[in-house]
Parts: structure tokens; sequence; C-alpha cells
């Protein structure tokens, strides 16, 4: 449930509110007004505005959220990142907001809801958020205890001695360049480097192979002909000579390895901890903003039922190695090949290809999910931000809306067809792509064509009006018919957004039909 000390306790109905759309993957685009769903002056906000109250409005030029709409979770948690900044920044001008996402639109908002916890500046400006469509992605990270992260952690740890040494000593270098102290290179003697001593051996080794003089003294390790009693100056020597350019950027080199790699064995136990934090903070973000949250998707979203695909595609890749039929005469030239294959295709086809395969095929599911995140595997697609909230509110639309957006989109894929013919027919795949992409309404799939349900716009404008007068709540649920209220109840109700029924709104909308805490699924 909501804390209320983390919001506003003077919110006014005839306070101005903005309404701010955030699109989805690939539907950005850099002008503030346009025909997009999203942007100002469209005919989704034209048809929006007629729902809302005076005192709400859609919002206009110099206030519209842009995003690159790529494909990528770096991408959107860098969008969630400058939404934040542009809440704060219409808080400070006094307005409050309502948000409304699409597909990965949501995740954006959800992101930056999450942010506004973690940095303990919550949004006092928010009265809803509504999410259309939006896949929620679940990710878990390999165990911080596991064998894989331990064994990582372990060389990591041990790389920390040598990868904080590289750059000591060159600072050190530096240091005596910029002061001219007469002090050439000495490390620890051998006994006194301890296990480091083995890490440093390789590279003293090579230090020696390309000709410049490794000195091992009981006091320490010499490195270089350096004479300090000479007149030559330290600066010089580094500077002027191709031993010295040599050392000096063998220190650059090994202090950028040494810390490079430590932190490379590290990182991953370290993401796996941060994964573990987060499904930590979704909980605490619900707790705050979940009460003035609508979820609105299909069973049939095919963005949603796409990406959930992903997780148990098993097509291969790579192919075995297996000898070629002879088919061509150039096969029974190839004959003379088989021993290799008899040598070389058992070891391939049972150790080798099972890896590669793997390994491309997590490549492409990867790439196919969006998901950039280091050492983060997608579990689950969900059409709620927590899997526990799949149990308190009916994670689908009713069965009788659903039909209605299925009929609709199946009234418009024929036009598929012409489209698909122009794709096959341009000079080349990306042009036919592209030219297909520009050619679809958006009509011929649920994913896109929510807004075009006036259904649809009631249940956004009856979240939006959670928080309004008593009057304007018991107007929007009028305008739903009795099915699609129960459904909007059930829903608030999951997440303690509604009052109980029989109370305040409850009595504002005159209800008389029930409000079951779970409604099935179609």
């Amino acid at each position: 449930m909501a804390d209320p000390s983390h919001f506003r306790t003077d919110l006014d109905s005839d306070r101005e509110a903005v309404a701010i759309m955030v699109h989805g993957t690939f539907s950005a685009a850099d002008e503030d007004e346009g025909d997009r769903w999203w942007q100002s002056a469209s005919d989704f906000a034209q048809r929006l505005q007629s729902l809302l109250p005076a005192s709400v409005r859609v919002a206009k030029e110099g206030e519209v959220f842009h995003w690159s709409g790529a494909n990528s979770e770096r991408a959107r948690s860098k969008a969630a990142a400058n939404l934040l900044r542009h809440l704060h920044k219409l808080e400070e001008q006094g307005h409050d907001y309502h948000l409304i996402g699409h597909s990965h639109g949501g995740s954006v908002i959800w992101n930056a809801l999450q942010f506004s916890v973690l940095v303990k500046r919550p949004l006092k400006g928010l009265r809803s958020w509504t999410t259309v469509g939006t896949p929620f992605l679940q990710h878990r990270g390999q165990g911080t205890l596991s064998i894989k992260n331990l064994i990582s952690l372990i060389i990591g740890l041990i790389l920390l001695f040598p990868a904080t040494w590289a750059p000591r000593r060159l600072l050190i270098t530096l240091r005596d360049i910029a002061t001219n102290n007469p002090a050439g290179v000495v490390l620890e003697s051998d006994e006194a480097a301890g296990y480091s001593n083995i890490l440093r051996a390789p590279v003293l080794s090579l230090v020696e192979g390309f000709g410049v003089k490794v000195d091992h003294r009981p006091d320490g390790v010499v490195i270089g002909s350096f004479d300090p009693s000479g007149d030559q100056t330290l600066a010089k020597y580094y500077l002027a000579t191709p031993e010295g350019l040599f050392l000096l950027i063998l220190m650059l080199g090994l202090s950028y390895v040494f810390v490079h790699v430590a932190l490379l064995c590290i990182s991953p136990a370290i993401e796996a901890y941060r994964i573990r934090l987060e499904q930590r903070l979704k909980k605490r973000a619900f707790g705050v903003y979940g009460a003035r949250w609508l979820g609105i998707s299909s069973p049939d979203d095919e963005a949603i039922n796409g990406l959930r695909a992903t997780l148990s595609i098993s097509v291969s890749f790579v192919s075995k190695m297996m000898p070629r039929e002879v088919v061509f005469l150039s096969d029974i030239l190839a004959l003379l090949s088989r021993p290799y294959y008899w040598l070389v295709a058992p070891l391939y086809n049972w150790f080798v290809y099972p890896a590669v395969d793997s390994q491309v095929r997590r490549l492409v599911i990867r790439a196919a999910q969006g998901n950039d995140r280091p050492n983060a595997f997608l579990i689950d697609v969900t059409p709620t931000p927590l899997v526990e909230t799949a149990d308190a509110v009916p994670p689908f639309l009713p069965a009788l809306l659903n039909v209605k957006l299925l009929a609709f989109a199946n009234r418009h894929a024929h036009e598929l067809v012409p489209k698909l013919r122009g794709l096959i027919a341009q000079s080349s795949f990306a042009s036919g792509l592209e030219l297909f992409g520009e050619r679809l309404s958006g009509k011929e799939l649920v994913h896109t064509s929510y807004f075009e349900h006036a259904e649809i716009l009631k249940l956004i404008a009856a979240n939006m009006a959670c928080d309004s007068s008593e009057i304007e709540r018991a107007s929007r649920l009028k305008a739903m018919p009795p099915w699609l209220r129960r459904w909007f109840l059930s829903f608030k109700s999951g997440v303690n957004a509604m009052p109980e029924q029989g109370s305040n709104a409850a009595v504002a909308y005159s209800i008389s039909e029930s409000t079951p805490a779970k409604q099935k699924t179609a």
C-alpha cells in the first residue's frame, strides 16, 4: 500500500495537471507535434482531452517527452533518468502530472519510479500512471555465491594488489619526473613481493626480452639503465630515450590491463548482488506508487507474447560437422577429406559445437530481448511490474473487450498482404523493411491498436480521475459499461487505490455490482 507521507496531502482537482505520454520501442520522433499517439495535437491526444476535466490537459509543445525508442535496457534506463528530471522540472513549475506509457514506454515510467525511490526524491506531483501493452521484464543474475562468480571473485581479488600496484608505480614515476627526483624504477625484492611475484615474473621476462636490464638485488629489483648519479635527468631518460619511453608505455599498459581484468572478474558478483537489491527496490517502489497504477494489456498482445517466446527458443544456429552427400562433381573430389571428418567431427560435434551453438543462440536471444544488461538473464515477461501483483489484480483486460481488440486487428490484418508484396519487390531487404514499417498503420496488431478503442480511453480517464472530485470520479465510471466498470474496480481494489466498496467513490458511483478480488483472464 502506498505510504501517503510520500505524497502531497493538498491535491486539488482544480490544480493544473499535465498528461505526459511515453512512447514505446521504435516509435521515436523529434517533433513535439504530429500524428503519433504520444505527440501533441494527435488524434489520441484530442480524444483523451475531451474526456478530461478543465484542470487536466495533455502535454503541449515543449512539455512532450522524447527518448530514443531503442530496443535496449540501457536506452530504457537512460530514458527513465531523463523522464525523472523532466517530471521534477514540472514539479518545480507547480504542475502535477499523469503518466501514460505504451509498450516499453511503460517500462521507462516504471524505471523512473524506481529511480525516484532509489535517490529518495519521491514524485509528489504524480497523480496516476497507466501502462498499456507493457511487457514487464523480470531479470535474474547468477547467484552471488555461484561457483562461476566465486571463481571470478577470487581471481579478481588476487589481481587487486597488482592492479593497485601498477597505477601507483606509474604515479610515482610521473611524480619523480615532475620533481626531477633522481630515482629509477625500483621494485620490491622477490621475497617481499609475495604471490604477486608470480604475476610480475612474466612481465620482467618480457622486459628483458626487449633488451632492458633487470637487476635482481636483495634490496629490490632495478629495471633499466638509468644512473641516478649521472648527468642525465629522469625526465630526459623517460621522454627522450627508447628504453625510457618503452618503460613508461609499459607501466601505462600494465596499469590498464591489471585494473581492467580485476574489475572484469569482480563485476559478475557485483552485478548479481545489484540485481538482488533491485528486486527489493521494485517492491519498495510499488509500495509507494502502486496504488496509482493501472495496467492495460491483452492476453493476445503480440509484443508481450513474442518476448515471452524468446525464453524457450531452442533453434540451432550452428551446424554440426557432417560429410557432404555426393551430388555434384566437386563432392567426389571431397571424398578425399573423409578421414579428416572421421578424426575431427566427433570432437567438434561433442565439445565445440554445443558450446558455440549455445553462445550464438544466447547472443541472438539477448538481441531480440533488447537485453544488454551485464550478467542479467531474462526469466519471465509479465503484464504486471511484480510477479506478486498478478495474484492481486486481473492481469489482462476482460474477455469481452479482448474479443473486440482481436476482431479489430483481424479486420485490418488483410491489409498486410499488399504491404508484404511491396517489401518483397524492393531491391534490398533493408529498404523493403523500411518501406513496410512506414506503411503499417498500427491497426493490424493488438499491440499497436489499443488507443483505437473508446473503452481503453475510458479506462485511462478513470484512472486519471481517481484523485479528482467525487463527481468527476462518478462521471468517469458511469461512462463505462457495467462489465468494464467491474474489471476496473477489481483492478484498483487489487492495488489498494480504490476505496472499499460501500464508501466514498463506491457510493458516488452507485455501484450495485460486486467487485471480485480477482477475475478470470481470457
